[in-house]
């Protein structure tokens, strides 16, 4: 793990650490509200279950062990994902050509780079950023009643971006992000129980030019229902614009790519890898300013 120059930059090193401090509360929020559910849940599961005969009463206990057929058959499919081809170029040629040329900046890449983990530590962070390795993943127990027997996960990858542009006016930022990899998400929603399952990836981007700006989102990927079976593979370049930053004074662009996974009840399952196989990874985005 590469650590910060103290002193090289005193204000990136203070939005680097509060933006330290925001992941942190954001994935303790998440695993708060999940933990809280599941307390209510299994109250009111329990006050259902009292009010049913037994032989009804004894199926809501759901699927609380892993199917070995269906996990195998997870880890089968998640292989012959991680060895197919990506079915969209992430060459830079695909992009490098978009840019106009009137009064531009130009091409900037990462100055900087965080991956923080769904398990609430730092995975990987440090300077010039190359490909990296990212998946998150989230299984199901039990009936999925009230909310209960979930799981879910938050993964964020961090890029900071810093120019001085040298005409005092405002900027636009086109952000390009090369994604290689595959999701897998399955639930099998029945009689007497809930289950689910989804996946999500979004890109946000945040300005910081004396305070800090706006935040812009888009999503790049949403899919998920009770009754789902569906893996694929998710190539290929995700572009958004964001122009909140003026020129003629030092500006910082925080891109953060959230891959979120969730999967209630037993036998459901949710994945996003960006990891597995040789061809799979987050390839190194890039900002054109104009």
């Amino acid at each position: 793990m590469a650590d910060i120059n103290e002193g090289t930059d005193l204000v990136f090193d203070r939005l680097l650490a509060a933006r330290r401090e925001e992941v942190v509360a954001l994935q303790k929020t998440q695993a708060d509200r999940l933990a809280d559910v599941e307390t209510r849940g299994q109250r009111s599961l329990a006050a259902l279950r009292d009010t049913l005969p037994e032989s009804l009463a004894g199926q809501l206990g759901g699927d609380s062990a892993v199917d070995p057929e269906a996990a195998k058959d997870m880890e089968s499919c998640a292989a012959t994902l991680a060895e197919q081809e990506p079915r969209e170029s992430t060459a830079l040629s695909a992009v490098m050509g978009n840019g106009p040329s009137a009064a531009a900046v130009g091409w900037l890449t990462p100055y900087y780079g965080t991956l923080h983990g769904s398990n609430g530590s730092i995975a990987w962070q440090g300077y010039n950023p190359g490909n990296i390795d990212a998946s998150c993943w989230a299984s199901g127990a039990g009936s999925g009643l009230f909310g209960t027997g979930a799981g879910s996960f938050t993964l964020y990858m961090d890029w900071w971006f810093t120019f001085r542009a040298p005409e005092n006016r405002n900027y636009a930022q086109t952000i390009y992000v090369p994604f290689n990899g595959f999701y897998i998400v399955r639930a099998d929603d029945g009689w007497f129980d809930s289950k689910e399952a989804k996946v999500n990836i979004s890109m946000t981007a945040r300005g910081y030019q004396y305070n800090y700006k706006p935040a812009g989102s888009v999503n790049v990927l949403s899919t998920g229902d009770d009754n789902i079976n569906v893996n694929d593979r998710f190539d290929g370049w995700r572009t958004m614009y964001y122009s909140d930053l003026l020129g003629a004074d030092q500006a910082y662009l925080l891109l953060s790519v959230a891959l979120y996974v969730y999967a209630r009840g037993g036998g459901s399952n949710a994945q996003l890898n960006f990891a597995d196989g040789n061809a799979n990874y987050l390839g190194v985005p890039l900002v054109y300013v104009s």
